[in-house]
């Protein structure tokens, strides 16, 4: 299936795209980032369910996370006329079933390794949805979709932390979330440049000095684990961002 799916966007992707921006066009690409940070974060949470399979909270969780990520698969559909969107959707609600199902069985490494594949297969869907329906952003869309792109790379970067806790813990792993620290960093510096008003400068500030010390223990997976303090400290971050996207939407 997985190689189906490469195959779809290896033959989409020949054809030019328009880049003629709708209102649809915007609702989509900001579903496909939705979808992006929620493909990563149910990775996240299978792992963290799978070393406390009899927490009822973590179980719940993931059962949301899923909900929501079939909503926005949804959103798109729903709102889309683009045959090679509505195809790719058929992937995403096809995988979507297998997912739903996870988290009453029981919890195992095929599983582990299952839904690390399909939320890599979500991921990459949901970016070649979004180059689909791409368009020239003005600025503050370019910022509210650059927060927005932090928090899905955060959540992928602790997804392949966590990853490590349950035994994953391939070159190829280690690999992807050195990437993923890398563009955070990249993308800070761009919101860095941005010029907020105090209050939420002072949350940008205090995003960095978060996000600064995250990055020495997610570099450090190898050496010593701390997974719990970690995630607590990246929901918090997650929560700021969600602050400087919300400035970002006020001002559209």
């Amino acid at each position: 299936m997985r190689v189906f799916f490469y195959i779809i966007i290896a033959v989409f992707s020949l054809v030019e795209p328009s880049y003629s921006s709708t209102r649809g066009d915007v609702k989509i690409i900001e579903a496909t980032e939705n979808i992006q940070y929620l493909s990563q974060k149910i990775a996240t949470d299978y792992f963290s369910f799978y070393n406390k399979p009899e927490d009822i909270l973590l179980r719940n969780q993931l059962h949301k996370n899923i909900d929501n990520l079939q909503f926005f698969i949804s959103d798109i559909s729903d709102t889309t006329n683009n045959v090679r969107t509505k195809d790719l959707l058929d992937y995403f609600i096809y995988r979507i079933e297998y997912i739903k199902r996870l988290p009453n069985q029981k919890i195992n490494e095929t599983n582990a390794r299952a839904i690390l594949q399909y939320s890599e297969g979500f991921l990459e869907g949901a970016k070649t949805i979004a180059m689909w329906h791409k368009y020239d952003f003005s600025i503050e869309e370019k910022m509210l979709m650059t927060s927005k792109e932090i928090q899905y790379l955060v959540e992928r970067a602790t997804k392949y932390y966590m990853a490590f806790q349950v035994g994953l813990n391939s070159e190829n792993n280690y690999e992807q979330m050195k990437k993923a620290i890398v563009e955070i960093d990249r993308h800070l510096d761009e919101l860095d440049l941005y010029h907020y008003p105090h209050d939420t400068e002072k949350k940008l500030e205090k995003i960095i000095r978060i996000w600064k010390v995250n990055k020495i223990f997610l570099a450090k997976v190898k050496e010593f684990s701390i997974p719990y303090i970690l995630l607590d400290s990246t929901a918090y971050m997650e929560q700021i961002l969600k602050d400087i996207e919300q400035y970002h939407k006020k001002n559209l």
